[in-house]
């Protein structure tokens, strides 16, 4: 991901929670060995030092833009942060971060950018509270803005999730700063950078070296898990085969996307979890959507078959949408009785 943000060109990135999961030092090492830009002005180490820069100044045409990076103090981010890190990294109040950063900053440069990664509310916070802020690019709240929310004369933009948009806001520094905001929709009809193609070609390649290439063939010689389940329930088993719930694995079959976690955390049985569909096993018998993905574990009543070990008899639509998310079908819940009748069994 950090040679692919610097092949296109990315000026600062403001470390999340999620970033800090290998580890404070693994991320600290790899900014150095790529000379790459993560930057925090509230993530704090074992002495309430800054682990990252606080901010990084980029000069644009004759004009000077400040960049600096905060993550939220509120909602358990500092919680979340600390268990992830094993107490590596704290979290600092953010609106003193802030206001430290602006300070020292003030007088070197011709416009401020806050990153955030917090709730969209705190982004409200931070824009009419830190006196200097120009704009504030939210991330974490996973929330999209068509067109820009005004806090007094601070702009607060976010362009959604999982890369779904590039947002764009262009700013006239000679006309009072006026700005015009764009979001650029990243769909299959647009076409795909061929250098970045190849880098994540090349990074798939390499997943499917480690994990190993499964063809479609060999998944299908397979005796799915689900199969013990139709020993009592045979007519639902009939049924999930003639959806495309049986179908899943598939569907990435093929290209590159059979090694790769994000996908396979919705089209195999309970991806890393007890029991479930893992990385290191690949095991051929839990690919699909299989009885166990909406019903849950059924280890115990497949070796018993006794009541108190039925699993979930009616799954809740909740469940559905950890993979059926609002970004990849977003009239999901509002069409429940059409969406659960393909599955009716």
């Amino acid at each position: 991901m950090v040679d692919i943000y610097k092949t296109i060109g990315v000026d600062a990135v403001n470390v999340g929670e999620l970033d800090l999961a290998l580890g404070v030092d693994y991320l600290k090492s790899l900014a150095k060995q790529k000379d790459f830009p993560f930057i925090s002005a509230n993530l704090m180490d074992a002495d309430n030092k800054p682990i990252f820069p606080r901010y990084v100044i980029k000069k644009v045409g004759d004009r000077n833009v400040g960049i600096f990076g905060l993550i939220g103090d509120t909602s358990g981010m500092p919680d979340k942060v600390k268990d992830l890190t094993d107490g590596a990294a704290t979290v600092s109040d953010a609106l003193k971060a802030a206001e430290s950063v602006i300070e020292e900053i003030s007088g070197k440069v011709d416009y401020i950018v806050a990153l955030t990664h917090q709730t969209a509310n705190r982004d409200w916070v931070v824009a009419r509270r830190v006196k200097g802020v120009d704009l504030v690019v939210g991330g974490h709240d996973k929330q999209r803005l068509e067109d820009p929310q005004v806090a007094e004369s601070t702009l607060i933009v976010r362009a959604g999730e999982k890369g779904q948009y590039q947002g764009m806001l262009e700013v006239d520094l000679a006309a009072n700063k006026t700005a015009v905001n764009t979001l650029v929709p990243y769909g299959e009809e647009r076409p795909a950078d061929p250098k970045i193609k190849a880098m994540i070609t090349t990074y798939n390649d390499k997943l499917g070296e480690i994990y190993g290439n499964i063809d479609a063939q060999s998944a299908a010689n397979v005796d799915l898990r689900n199969e013990k389940c139709g020993t009592c329930h045979a007519n639902q088993l009939a049924s999930w085969k003639t959806s495309d719930h049986a179908k899943a694995y598939a569907t990435l079959v093929g290209k590159s996307k059979q090694v790769d976690p994000k996908c396979l955390s919705c089209h195999t049985v309970r991806f890393e979890e007890p029991g479930g569909f893992n990385m290191t096993q690949q095991q051929m018998d839990m690919v699909n959507v299989q009885c166990e993905s909406c019903h849950g574990d059924a280890t115990a009543h497949l070796s018993n078959f006794q009541k108190d070990s039925i699993p979930m008899r009616k799954p809740p639509i909740k469940m559905c949408v950890k993979c059926h998310t609002a970004d990849r079908c977003p009239t999901f819940i509002k069409d429940e009785k059409i969406v659960m009748g393909k599955i009716k069994h």
